[in-house]
């Protein structure tokens, strides 16, 4: 890896091999496993440009702080910002982004971004697809990069390491050499994690298997008074719905196993998946920050 980032697909054929080889090894599609790698190499791109990007989300949490065990297709950021502050200042605090997400073509072989890191909601969330050709056949697939400046983090970011699935085919050692950026603080990526699953608009069947992946590893304790305290903090950031772990939302939920979740998993950890059970974990939480 040089000062630009990963370079194994820049060698097509061994870099097929290794992505094939990866995912007999590891139980994940191939697509997902050569998607991580790309990942990587705009993780790379976009924090040595834009420092002040603190990586976040369900990526952050399998590439950073959790291991492997659900793959994503999107990029999540944030850049802390301070609540009422005006449009302007948010603008500005997202110029190294954009210039960073313009540059991707001319500094990414193999990349792209479709048209520019887009502003919307009072400049509060921008958006862009960035679009990788894949060595798996003759296709493109893209990543969804967001970035979002409408709260302050509440705890410290790290400089941590992120990690890649990609195994060398013939060592069967990793492919790429982590690489280090500003990640949101484990606790409070998990915490995010519970906010949304109680207070997401539309119900994400990725949110109560993020939850119920850490609470069953025992990573996670969801009763704790110092993680529910966190959780409520999280809520009380204006521009969030309102808790609702109704009925409604539980079926809504059963309708995206299938289509949502399975694609995302090894058929093992897909099994192991108990979606009454994580409703339980979410909805007792949502009872325990009622109760004060």
């Amino acid at each position: 890896m040089d000062d630009r980032g990963p370079s194994a697909h820049l060698d097509r054929e061994l870099f097929r091999e290794s992505v094939r080889n990866t995912a007999a090894s590891t139980g994940f599609l191939a697509r997902l496993v050569e998607k991580d790698y790309f990942c990587t190499v705009l993780l790379a791109h976009l924090s040595r440009n834009a420092p002040e990007l603190v990586f976040k989300g369900g990526t952050c949490l399998a590439k950073v702080h959790v291991g492997f065990y659900r793959m994503s297709e999107d990029l999540d950021f944030v850049i802390s910002t301070p609540s009422g502050s005006k449009p302007a200042m948010r603008k500005a605090l997202v110029k190294n982004a954009k210039r960073a997400v313009q540059t991707i073509e001319a500094e990414l072989s193999g990349l792209r971004a479709l048209g520019e890191l887009a502003g919307a909601n009072n400049s509060t969330q921008y958006a862009v697809e960035v679009q990788y050709d894949s060595a798996l056949g003759k296709h493109s697939e893209s990543i969804h990069v967001e970035v979002a400046l409408r709260e302050e983090l509440l705890l410290p970011a790290a400089r941590l390491p992120a990690r890649t699935m990609l195994l060398d085919p013939f060592t069967r050692e990793p492919a790429v050499d982590p690489i280090e950026l500003t990640c949101i603080a484990r606790v409070e990526a998990l915490a995010e994690k519970a906010r949304a699953a109680l207070s997401r608009r539309t119900p994400a069947i990725r949110d109560f298997y993020d939850i119920d992946h850490v609470v069953r590893r025992g990573e996670l304790d969801a009763r704790d008074a110092g993680f529910r305290a966190l959780v409520t903090r999280k809520l009380a950031i204006p521009g969030n719905s309102a808790i609702d772990v109704s009925a409604e939302r539980l079926a809504a939920l059963r309708l995206q196993v299938e289509t949502e979740l399975r694609p995302v998993l090894r058929d093992q950890d897909f099994e192991s998946f108990d979606l009454e059970r994580a409703f339980l974990v979410v909805r007792d939480l949502a009872a325990a920050i009622a109760e004060g």
